[in-house]
């Protein structure tokens, strides 16, 4: 298993850079990796995130409705 993290710098958002990342991930993954099943960790909170999914059809498994990101560390 490998993990990939995306964060985009809050000057930067709202522009598809999350979005264009994504489909380029997913791309590789398909085409050159040819892997069968990506994971992705979003939070109930992201909102941005979630959108950028839901435009790509994937399926949503468990919804983290208690984690959050304080300072840098995950907090439930």
């Amino acid at each position: 298993m490998r993990n990939i993290s995306i964060a985009i710098h809050e000057q930067y958002q709202k522009q598809g850079i999350g979005s264009k990342l994504l489909d380029c991930l997913l791309e590789l993954a398909d085409r050159h990796l040819r892997l069968i099943r990506i994971e992705l960790d979003v939070t109930a909170r992201n909102e941005r995130a979630l959108h950028c999914m839901n435009e790509r059809d994937l399926k949503r498994k468990v919804c983290l409705k208690r984690l959050t990101i304080v300072k840098g560390r995950y907090k439930m």
